[in-house]
């Protein structure tokens, strides 16, 4: 059986990973060690935002070790992925979220990947003491993925936890100052798309690309009191189907514009398809029918996306292949290999956490 390597940032912290055998008991100690000492005393804390705006270099300042950072076209964060760390005394969760409008994958998906979560986080009363939601201060303009990102946070988050969530802004190192703050100043105006949330009680600050301040946003949020239960969480807890909570209902939406716009792009591909025929033009006929093909592909893709939103989180988290959520404590369920590097990182993580301050 191969034996699952244990993560680069992992191996600059502790020697390398011991035989299979060795590994083993690994994961025997682990169910024992890891329920009490990462979610017990532990602050939980989501970073979100859209792809790209350095949620990945956020954690990774503050975990002083490499995430996955995307700098192409693919978002890096596949899934929801826990990452500990340690803040002063403080131990702390990280919780880091993929974003909306992903490049290969669709919002039901991630939609299904962040309620699971909030449902298993829940039931480990693993509860956030707050969010960070990052907005690349670089973007010239609130473009419309930017714009979908933040309408899902609200859906997903509510508007009563707000109180709870610092709006940062990042990349002010490869952004004019006098435009980052100008954008800034539009951001937060009184007709700026921040300026109910800060009304609710948001905070605005800029995120430095240091250590040094993702510790302070993150002490920031450790010094809040309350706890929240974001809209999604309690909707999934209450037994609501995809579809039937707020973002459920907001994605739904959108699909049923894409099938619209999908509808009348057919209808006038086949008026084209038979006008090629008529001029006996094959290259013409070839290509649209290709096209067609992509057509009758992505529509399908919609209908499947609507089917997994009226299916309960547990059932639309079985159509998923590939995909592991190897939660602290939950070792029963066969784990694929992204999972064990998980759990070994966690696990190999812990002792050196405990080590310091």
């Amino acid at each position: 059986m191969a034996v699952p390597k244990a993560p680069e940032s992992a191996s600059k912290l502790v020697p390398a990973p011991p035989p299979y055998s060795e590994q083993e008991h690994i994961w025997d100690a682990a169910r024992e060690t890891l329920p009490n000492s990462i979610p017990g005393g532990a602050k939980v804390i989501a970073i979100m935002g859209p792809t790209g705006t350095g949620k990945s270099t956020f954690i990774s300042k503050l975990a002083g070790r490499e995430m996955k950072i995307g700098h192409h076209l693919h978002s890096c964060t596949d899934q929801v992925e826990e990452v500990p760390c340690k803040v002063g005394d403080q131990y702390v969760i990280l919780v880091d979220t993929p974003g909306f409008n992903d490049t290969h994958r669709s919002d039901t998906e991630i939609l299904t990947a962040l309620a699971d979560w909030m449902k298993s986080s829940y039931q480990d009363k693993m509860f956030l003491s707050g969010i960070i939601y990052l907005h690349a201060i670089s973007d010239t303009r609130m473009t419309h993925s930017s714009l979908q990102n933040l309408r899902m946070f609200r859906k997903l988050v509510g508007d009563h936890n707000l109180k709870n969530v610092i709006l940062a802004t990042t990349k002010w190192s490869v952004t004019p100052l006098e435009d980052g703050l100008r954008r800034e100043k539009d951001l937060t105006s009184e007709k700026g798309f921040w300026n109910t949330m800060m009304a609710a009680g948001s905070v605005v600050r800029q995120f430095e690309n240091s250590a040094a301040s993702a510790q302070s946003l993150v002490e920031e949020i450790l010094h809040l009191q309350e706890k929240i239960v974001p809209k999604i969480q309690k909707e999934v807890m209450d037994g609501k189907k995809l579809a039937d909570t707020e973002a459920g209902a907001y994605i739904e939406e959108a699909i049923a514009r894409l099938q619209t716009k999908h509808e009348e792009e057919k209808q006038a591909l086949l008026e084209e398809v038979q006008r090629a025929r008529s001029e006996h033009n094959r290259n013409m006929q070839k290509a649209l029918e290709a096209e067609r093909e992509r057509l009758d592909k992505r529509m399908a893709e919609r209908v499947e996306e609507q089917r997994q939103l009226h299916m309960t989180t547990n059932e639309a988290l079985q159509m998923r292949k590939g995909q592991c959520f190897l939660r602290a404590g939950d070792f029963d369920t066969p784990a694929c290999t992204q999972g064990q590097e998980r759990l070994l990182a966690l696990e190999l993580e812990m002792p050196n956490m405990q080590g310091e301050g």
